[in-house]
């Protein structure tokens, strides 16, 4: 996980800047390694998309030509799992970050648009470390996180918390919708205000309905007591929207409004309909069985132009032992005029476990 990149120069040449854009000036965040690198979709060329490490690791050395300039010591934070925007503009970013644990406990950085960081949401977990992934935030501004809990197939310790603002400071004041996840995954919003969550040790898909509490206590809403003495909501509206032989992980909804789900395991990204019925394979690996060559996606996320985007672990099967391999990647799949995903192309390679990736406007 603390390998360093082996990039080509990130430097473009000029006439990249010429080089065919996206509609929109988008930006997609990628967390690999413990830092947040910037990827401007607009600006391609033939080495590469035009990048830059926002946030630069704290653990290890720098170890990374690419991460230039220095980042001062005060600047570094180790980051993992998704991004998201702020509410109220600003530019302000969320994600996790777990620098110096387990003596400092695992929350969501709040950060600057410039990558400074600002502030920490610090929630209490189940497990003795804790593990923050997901997040989205909701059409009225409400945040919604999820920690992963045990990576294992035999217990559910993941939690689903709402955060109410403002978002700023330590620790923040939450709700936990749920804390019995198997292995909670990315999070998700849909247009109507409902929560989905992967879960990927169940191979389901987790939605949590709206209302949703107004504050962290009884009158708010959130007058119940989780297991470790920390508030949680009083009433809970969830149903289970697909289960099936997948390990889901990451989750981004498509322009016609139907969910993507990764499953990490199984190499594949299946597109879901409104009523959690699999609509289509959108990513099926050409092999039975691992390694397969179009990697195995977990992070998830889509451009304006609906493009999707997959982070690749680069998972190495040396059983008993599975986990991220030296070759982690970033791959997007085109659509056709008819809609049909076309193959899927490596965007990024040479990353250290890359597991969250975000579409954000912006350019570099």
């Amino acid at each position: 996980m603390r390998a360093p990149l082996s990039r080509v120069a990130l430097l473009l040449p000029a006439l990249a800047l010429l080089a065919p854009a996206t509609a929109a000036a988008e930006l997609l965040y990628v967390t690999e390694g413990n830092r947040l690198w910037r990827v401007d979709l607009a600006a391609e060329g033939d080495g590469g998309p035009r990048r830059s490490v926002l946030i630069e690791r704290a653990s290890g050395d720098q170890g990374n030509a690419d991460a230039a300039p220095d980042f001062p010591p005060e600047w570094r934070r180790d980051i993992n799992g998704m991004v998201c925007a702020l509410p109220g503009g600003g530019g302000r970013l969320l994600a996790g970050e777990d620098t110096g644990q387990p003596e400092q406990i695992p929350g969501w950085g709040i950060f600057s648009p410039d990558g400074r960081q600002e502030g920490k949401l610090v929630p209490t977990y189940r497990v003795p470390q804790g593990e923050p992934h997901g997040c989205a935030v909701d059409a009225d501004g409400r945040l919604f996180t999820t920690s992963v809990g045990n990576r294992g197939f035999l217990t559910s310790l993941g939690q689903l918390i709402q955060w109410f603002p403002p978002y700023e400071g330590r620790p923040g004041r939450f709700c936990k919708l749920a804390t019995d996840i198997g292995t909670a995954g990315a999070v998700a919003v849909d247009a109507q205000g409902r929560v989905y969550v992967a879960s990927n040790s169940r191979g389901a898909i987790y939605r949590f309905l709206p209302p949703f509490p107004t504050g962290p206590d009884a009158a708010g809403g959130c007058g119940a007591v989780d297991e470790v003495g920390s508030q949680k909501a009083t009433n809970v509206r969830s149903e289970v929207f697909t289960r099936g032989l997948y390990t889901f992980s990451g989750l981004a909804f498509a322009p016609n409004g139907n969910l993507y789900a990764s499953s990490v395991f199984t190499g594949e990204i299946v597109e879901i309909g409104p009523d959690g019925a699999v609509v289509r394979t959108v990513l099926d690996p050409p092999e039975w069985i691992p390694p397969f060559a179009t990697g195995t996606p977990f992070g998830l996320a889509v451009d304006a132009e609906g493009t999707l985007y997959y982070a690749d672990l680069d998972l190495q099967w040396d059983l008993p032992s599975i986990g991220p391999g030296p070759n982690g990647k970033v791959w997007r799949i085109r659509f056709d005029a008819a809609g049909e995903p076309q193959p899927p192309e490596v965007l990024l390679d040479g990353l250290a476990f890359p597991d969250g990736v975000t579409v954000l406007p912006g350019r570099l």
